[in-house]
């Protein structure tokens, strides 16, 4: 199923190592590890702008680049909270993976064996944890290895919970969790002071939440307010999903 894809990442991985070392040097020197510990001081009167588009994560992060190329652009990367870029060398294709494989993320974040470590060591009945990796521009290639464009990127993994509610974990514990984390998120962008953010349905689908509610917690939290001047939902409809819809109806103005 995955066969042509394992090639390609492979072939990708290979690509990524021998074009792009300096620069993946520089942006694993230049990342930050976050955790709950961290003390975040913001104090604004400002909102963000919020807009629904229907692209990818890395294609809406680069026409933001490219239309405010004087700004800071970032995107979050919906992680796998126990393995570097999921199974991006398997052929898996979910937003991580897709990411990994237009990108050198996975030869970023696939260095922080200690940080994958601990969250093993700290899975938490699968609502895992408030960590993340924030990784300063990351590499964004078309298929032949040519640059587009360098991109920030926000690692962090939204709670599992289809693997919680296993220990019966309630879905209400598990929305609070995700909502945590998501000013978790809006806050290390704060910190890294983006400009623009490109998130989406994190933590819909495979991972268990409901996309009405991920879109009603994302709205929620950026209710606050924040220096972050526009984010972007970028969400497109994949193995018969309507969260487009969903997020078009939360996000139109």
């Amino acid at each position: 199923m995955f066969h042509n894809y394992t090639v390609m990442a492979n072939q990708h991985n290979i690509l990524m190592k021998e074009k792009y070392s300096d620069d993946t040097t520089l942006s694993i020197q230049q990342s930050k590890i976050y955790d709950g510990q961290d003390a975040f001081l913001y104090t604004n009167h400002h909102y963000s702008k919020l807009k629904f588009v229907n692209l990818s994560s890395a294609h809406a992060a680069v026409d933001l680049k490219e239309k405010y190329f004087a700004c800071k652009i970032a995107l979050l990367n919906f992680a796998d909270y126990l393995s570097p870029g999921g199974r991006y060398l398997q052929g898996a294709t979910a937003q991580e993976e897709i990411l990994c494989h237009q990108s050198n993320l996975y030869q970023i974040i696939s260095n922080f064996n200690k940080y994958y470590e601990w969250n093993n060591q700290h899975i938490n009945y699968h609502l895992y944890r408030n960590r993340a990796i924030y990784s300063p521009n990351v590499v964004f290639t078309n298929l032949d290895g040519t640059l587009i464009n360098t991109i920030n990127v926000i690692t962090c993994a939204a709670p599992y919970y289809r693997e919680a509610q296993l220990y019966n974990i309630s879905y209400e514990e598990a929305c609070m969790t995700l909502k945590n984390r998501m000013y978790f998120v809006k806050n290390i962008a704060e910190d890294q002071q983006i400009d623009y953010l490109v998130l989406g349905a994190w933590g819909a689908g495979a991972f268990g939440f409901s996309s009405k509610e991920v879109a009603k917690m994302w709205h929620d939290v950026f209710s606050h307010p924040s220096s972050i001047k526009e984010v972007d939902f970028a969400v497109i409809d994949i193995h018969g999903s309507n969260n487009t819809q969903i997020f078009k109806s939360e996000f139109s103005n």
